[in-house]
């Protein structure tokens, strides 16, 4: 029964907002009704009571039968262009800009002197260059040049060079 009743109910408010809606486009009267009342706005000739008149029924016409009427003569408050918010706080503004910091200590290893004798960091005896070769003076053994130094070939060890 309640089911009933709330569907008459929808029913029938459905069928009071359909009378309500005007029907759009208008008919060719009104629109040639509304096409002389916006010429008689646009004409500079028309002198302001006639054309406060036009506006009016030219609103008339345009409003839905339904809504409340229109004063065109009633004061508007003014819009804004954008959605308004609270007042812009100011920007703080740097007084001065830091002083330049002093500059930082770096170690930069000095460039090997060329003529410098190599020492064998193990047992700290000079090695002597020979071009692609080093030799131990004590020993006697040949020392073979790679990438960063030598290499005893008998023993594997490296020597690190210039």
């Amino acid at each position: 029964m309640l089911r009933a009743c709330l569907l008459i109910a929808s029913f029938l408010s459905t069928a009071a907002l359909a009378a309500d809606v005007p029907a759009w486009p208008p008919p060719p009267e009104v629109r040639e009704r509304m096409a002389q009342l916006q010429a008689e706005i646009s004409n500079p000739d028309t002198t302001p009571e006639a054309r406060r008149a036009a506006r009016a029924a030219l609103a008339k016409l345009l409003r839905s039968p339904g809504a409340p009427p229109l004063d065109p003569d009633a004061k508007r408050e003014p819009r804004a262009a954008i959605i308004p918010f609270g007042p812009i706080p100011p920007v703080p503004v740097p007084e001065a800009p830091p002083a330049p910091r002093p500059p930082v200590a770096t170690l930069v290893p000095a460039p090997p002197r060329p003529n410098a004798p190599l020492f064998d960091p193990r047992t700290g005896r000079a090695i002597v260059p020979d071009g692609r070769t080093a030799i131990d003076p004590v020993t006697g053994r040949v020392l073979q040049q790679v990438p960063g130094g030598y290499v005893d070939p008998a023993t594997g060890r490296f020597i690190p060079g210039r």
